[in-house]
């Protein structure tokens, strides 16, 4: 089975082995899955962790949950802030689980557990799993499982180790009027202090299990695809995020989108991707006003200059709490500095960012007002990005750098799939975090590319890419959390 986790080296190979951190982290894991953007083809399940989590950078990644099958299910399988749901995470099409990307390393995990939304009466189930392997289907009997935990509708409970039903107890506990339940799993040994809405039991384990290094798995069963299942409120006592974690030395913590918002044709997508992002580029010039601002979070919209200055300035004025600074396109130094200059005497403090193209790098000036220098060189392979952004560093000293990353098939690259797309987030994130004067990655889509799907710049590509999708929500949540947890 093949594991999705931000260590770059992994991400870039695909691989099926999650590599071991050195020091667990000091404090607890907690996720109350509250105002992610529920959108395709992501649905929100890594979307806006740094405010769900305080850490911002444990993914979760979708598997089996079967027994027998390691297909992963589709995305629409695991999501967070569905519109029925908010503020939870629900699992639907029958049985299907998901993983955390961080091992536990404590002793206590617990969660609020609904098996089935809406009714209390059947056997449909909810599960936690802890398995020492990150490439587990995540089924609460399988021979891999250290601990299963299998809680069902009408309150009867399960426990399993290494695919043995270790006890049942068929009326444990009565769910709440909502249907949910407090669940407190403890580890000591061979005793599993279990508690569902504050009735406890001691259980003996077959053995026991090793709490240093544990991967989570929260999972369902239903023979009725129209059910869903809920999570709420994870807590785990500890976890190693040592893997999420930005290289040493990197200085990225920019991470945003180009296209979210460009022409009125290709749409507004800014608040879908205002919990994965925090400076996306913007497109005003086509509206009369810019209203459109509003759905910026405070200080993240960087507004391209299309239009006269001081009719663009008149524009942005009402809203300019939600504008980080304003882009200029390439042009000449006399020209690109008198601008940046005039940007920076009508609204001190806000940062001007010139964007480039690669091919012209080699020529590069920069001019002392700009405070930010891009560059995008689409389809590029590694070795031509890597010798790029290393003489852009020598031509813009002094200044932070951005990468803009292909989300969509482009000009030179028409042909791109959805898992050549993938890679290239991968790729893109390895070499920003080995170049220190760059501090941000700017997407640009995958709302617009080129090809046979595409009808003009801004214009929405048709399919979308789930999987260049997911890794930008994982690259995001790396670059903007760092998954270092508080303590």
């Amino acid at each position: 089975m093949i594991t999705r986790l931000l260590t770059v080296a992994a991400l870039v190979a695909a691989a099926v082995a999650v590599p071991g951190g050195a020091h667990a982290a000091p404090a607890p894991f907690h996720d109350n899955f509250d105002n992610a953007v529920n959108a395709a083809p992501t649905h929100g399940l890594n979307d806006n962790l740094k405010q769900r989590q305080g850490t911002g950078a444990v993914t979760y990644s979708r598997v089996s949950g079967r027994t027998h099958s390691d297909a992963v299910p589709s995305s629409s399988s695991a999501q967070v802030g569905h519109p029925e749901h908010r503020g939870e995470l629900s699992l639907h099409h029958g049985t299907t689980a998901v993983r955390l990307d961080a091992p536990s390393t404590g002793s206590t995990i617990s969660a609020e557990l609904v098996p089935v939304a809406g009714g209390s009466g059947s056997g449909d189930w909810s599960s936690i799993v802890l398995a020492r392997s990150a490439n587990s289907r995540g089924h609460v009997s399988n021979q891999d499982v250290e601990l299963g935990f299998l809680l069902r509708a009408n309150g009867g409970v399960q426990v399993f180790q290494a695919g043995v039903l270790v006890v049942t107890l068929p009326s444990f506990t009565s769910a709440r009027p909502d249907g949910s339940f407090n669940v407190v799993l403890k580890l000591s040994g061979t005793t599993l202090d279990l508690s569902v809405n504050g009735v406890r039991k001691a259980i003996a384990l077959d053995t026991a299990v090793p709490t240093e290094r544990l991967w989570l798995y929260l999972g369902r069963h239903s023979d009725d695809d129209r059910t869903v299942s809920l999570v709420d409120d994870l807590y785990l006592e500890r976890v190693n995020s040592d893997d999420l974690r930005k290289r040493p030395g990197s200085r990225l913590r920019h991470f945003g989108y180009s296209g979210a918002r460009l022409t009125t044709a290709g749409g507004n997508h800014l608040p879908e991707v205002r919990g994965r992002s925090n400076l996306n580029v913007v497109g005003i010039s086509d509206v009369p006003d810019a209203g459109v601002l509003a759905d910026c979070a405070p200080a993240t919209c960087l507004v391209e200059v299309g239009e006269p200055w001081q009719v663009l300035a008149e524009k942005v004025r009402p809203h300019l709490g939600r504008v980080a600074g304003f882009v200029l396109r390439g042009g000449s130094v006399p020209d690109v500095g008198f601008s940046a200059r005039q940007i920076k005497d009508v609204f001190p403090g806000k940062k001007v960012m010139l964007i480039e193209a690669g091919a012209r790098v080699d020529a590069l000036r920069v001019p002392a007002a700009v405070d930010w220098v891009a560059f995008d060189e689409y389809c590029a392979g590694y070795e031509a990005l890597d010798a790029r952004m290393t003489k852009l560093a020598e031509r813009a000293r002094g200044k932070e750098l951005f990468l803009l990353s292909e989300a969509a098939p482009q000009p030179g690259c028409a042909d791109r799939t959805d898992e050549d797309l993938e890679s290239t987030q991968y790729r893109h994130l390895a070499l920003a975090q080995e170049h220190p004067a760059f501090a941000g990655i700017i997407v640009f889509g995958p709302w617009t590319g080129a090809g046979p799907a595409a009808t003009g710049p801004g214009t929405p590509v048709p399919p979308d890419f789930p999987r260049a999708a997911e890794a930008q929500e994982r690259v995001a949540a790396l670059v903007l959390g760092d998954a270092r947890l508080l303590g």
